[in-house]
């Protein structure tokens, strides 16, 4: 287990779940603005993982998704190429919804941060017991979720 409690600290772990992912990423958060999700090696860690294939799959669930598209704009691209394995979705804002951040890889990698609105957390990298009740709680956070984001624009 790794703790970190920076902003910095929490992409350094970031980065070191998604190095560790295999098939799956799911993340849930309020938004993506501590992650700077953009930067040139995480969107290229993510683009290795879509171009992967094999049924790989990267969710990312949100309380807040309005700013994604104007705030994320490579994010955005990533999502345009590779719409059938990375996925975006709002959490339903009338479900309850934890407090706690995390992101998951594979079965066994849990990066979790007690508190949304705070930096501070801890890294799991081989802790299957930890990531199966969040598993779940993602799960049916997922199911529920009413929209995405889409990398398209619609119009006449």
């Amino acid at each position: 287990m790794n703790t970190f409690d920076t902003p910095a600290g929490f992409r350094d772990a970031f980065d070191a779940l998604l190095a560790a992912t295999q098939r799956q990423l799911r993340l849930y958060d309020r938004d993506l603005s501590l992650l700077d999700i953009d930067a040139a090696p995480r969107l290229a860690a993510l683009r290795a993982l879509c171009v992967a294939g094999g049924g790989r799959r990267v969710e990312l669930l949100l309380d807040d998704i309005d700013r994604v598209a104007r705030d994320h704009p490579r994010l955005m691209l990533l999502l345009r190429d590779f719409g059938h394995v990375l996925e975006i979705r709002q959490a339903d804002p009338d479900a309850p919804r934890p407090d706690q951040a995390f992101a998951l890889a594979d079965r066994h990698g849990v990066l979790l941060r007690a508190d949304k609105s705070a930096a501070h957390g801890t890294l799991h990298l081989d802790e299957p017991g930890n990531a199966t009740a969040l598993q779940q709680s993602f799960e049916d956070m997922w199911q529920r979720a009413p929209a995405s984001v889409s990398a398209t624009t619609l119009g006449l």
